[in-house]
């Protein structure tokens, strides 16, 4: 089977905003993008991420996001690799680090982003559903390729939680989300 390289399934419109940017403008423009996260940049260089669950934090922290600046909700830099890495050297970083996103960059600067979904979806698309449900809606990766044969590649043994993004070699369907064991007990 061919390798899925990050530059064939990464998003390459992404939200981009600064330090000093008003967090609910930051917000404002992530709902209005439809995406949960947006890249921090110091000109073009990526210094963190602002997401959701952060701006969450800073709420329940007694933060007021129509005074604070994205500085003040900000996490650090996803971890990136480039756009010639392989989908299976995105996951199992996603699934070292915890964090559902890559940045895809090299030299040049920042190409897009993946996250975890991404690489559900191309791998469901290259190789067909990622997992089927079994009884009680558990589900396990495909064990066999298009041709009927044995998968040999790195995509057969594990699958990726729609949630955390960390590889497991069984999920649940869970309100329509494939979620891992830890995830499926929050």
């Amino acid at each position: 089977m061919t390798r899925l390289a990050l530059r064939d399934v990464m998003s390459r419109e992404y939200v981009g905003v600064s330090e000093s940017d008003g967090l609910l403008d930051a917000v404002e423009l992530m709902r209005t993008e439809d995406t949960s996260s947006a890249v921090v940049l110091r000109g073009n260089t990526p210094v963190g991420v602002v997401t959701s669950e952060a701006v969450l934090d800073l709420l329940v922290d007694g933060g007021d996001p129509t005074a604070s600046p994205v500085e003040a909700a900000m996490e650090n830099t996803p971890p990136a690799l480039s756009p010639a890495a392989s989908v299976a050297e995105a996951a199992e970083l996603m699934g070292r680090t915890g964090d559902g996103r890559v940045l895809v960059a090299d030299d040049d600067g920042i190409h897009g982003v993946v996250e975890a979904h991404d690489l559900t979806s191309a791998v469901t698309q290259r190789d067909g559903p990622a997992a089927e449900a079994g009884p009680g809606g558990t589900a396990t990766p495909p064990s066999a390729d298009a041709s009927g044969g044995t998968a040999t590649d790195e995509y057969s043994a594990q699958s990726i939680c729609e949630a955390c993004g960390s590889l497991a070699r069984e999920l649940a369907n869970v309100n329509g989300q494939l979620l891992c064991s830890d995830c499926r007990s929050v």
